[in-house]
């Protein structure tokens, strides 16, 4: 890579730094620059491929502020569809944007990058598929000690997972959190199944870990007369077809299923969940009479899938809406806005 220096630049158009520094930061006319040096300058810029330093310019202050948009982990599910409503928020709003991807492990990383391009404020979307909701990421004391320098918003906090404590000092450092919890949409999807006699149940694991000790989720297992929980089949292998991990995964249950009579099956996502229905329907079980699966997100398309099987809905429109509500009033001085997912019998 060959990146030209302004003072490179200056010589080879037969001008000064401050020229070129005139014209990069659109100080031109008040400098008294011509408008036939400043289209000559540009265009040796543009058959250059000159890039302004972003570190320099940084340290200049625009009269626009810019967003720091920080998406962490996999971009997967309804997160995509929050990326797309922002980004019309930002192009209708004419907001400039820094955006930067991180991988899990790399949160601090990814704040510290966006806050050396001195934005105004930061949005961190979380994955759900980071390994037990990015709680070693958030629980990072210098990662805390970074939110209380910009006003943030984290948006899809996973309420009720982590210690309130950390809810508490994220809030206490002026961070809003958006999100909602899973807990009320699986007690009541659990308490359905005590009452329809359903008591074979097989879990994954993911999931699983959300029944802590002490919960109403957790007592509500202990009525069941079986629980067994299978690994989560999309660790590793986010690049893949949710429908055809559900597909591979039913294969490799099918004969435990048979075995131990299951009555329903507990999945993270709506495909996994259809892809386990089509080969439990080809091997013979009866789908809702034989056995029966819970997916999750309540994605778009599940009208055109084979089977109508109920699912948890996540609550992406409000959250959202309470998102681009920050975003226009700009009233983040440390708040939660917490929304309960739903129980949808589709």
């Amino acid at each position: 890579a060959k990146y030209y220096s302004t003072s490179e630049l200056a010589e080879k158009t037969g001008t000064s730094r401050q020229v070129i520094s005139a014209i990069i930061n659109e100080k031109w006319r008040e400098k008294r620059i011509s408008q036939a040096t400043y289209d000559r300058i540009k265009e040796a810029m543009d058959d250059l491929g000159f890039v302004p330093d972003r570190t320099a310019t940084s340290l200049k202050k625009d009269k626009r502020k810019t967003v720091g948009l920080l998406c962490h982990g996999p971009l997967y599910s309804h997160i995509l569809t929050a990326i797309e409503k922002l980004n019309h928020h930002f192009l209708d709003q004419d907001i400039p944007v820094e955006m930067h991807i991180s991988a899990e492990g790399g949160l601090g990383d990814g704040l510290r990058d966006l806050m050396g391009q001195r934005v105004e404020s930061l949005i961190v979307l979380l994955s759900p598929m980071t390994r037990n909701f990015c709680e070693v990421d958030l629980k990072n004391p210098s990662i805390l000690k970074l939110f209380r320098v910009v006003p943030s918003v984290i948006y899809n906090f996973p309420f009720g997972i982590h210690e309130q404590s950390l809810e508490q000092e994220l809030i206490g450092g002026g961070a809003q959190l958006i999100g909602f919890s899973k807990e009320k949409a699986y007690t009541q999807f659990l308490k359905s199944l005590v009452k329809q006699k359903k008591t074979r149940i097989l879990v994954d694991d993911k999931i699983f870990s959300l029944f802590k000790a002490g919960t109403q989720m957790s007592k509500d297992c202990e009525k069941f007369d079986r629980l067994d929980t299978y690994p989560n089949p999309q660790s590793e292998k986010l690049d893949q077809n949710p429908f055809v991990i559900g597909e591979k995964l039913a294969q490799l249950l099918l004969s435990r299923i048979k075995e131990y009579g299951y009555d329903f099956i507990l999945t993270s996502s709506d495909r996994i969940a259809q892809g386990m229905a089509s080969v439990f329907h080809e091997s013979g079980l009866s789908i809702p009479k034989d056995i029966n699966l819970l997916g999750f997100d309540k994605i778009n398309s599940l009208p055109y899938f084979k089977h109508n099987l109920p699912t948890i809905e996540v609550p992406v429109q409000l959250m959202i809406d309470e998102l681009l509500s920050t975003l226009r009033k700009q009233s983040w001085k440390g708040n939660a806005f917490q929304v309960e997912a739903n129980l949808s019998e589709f």
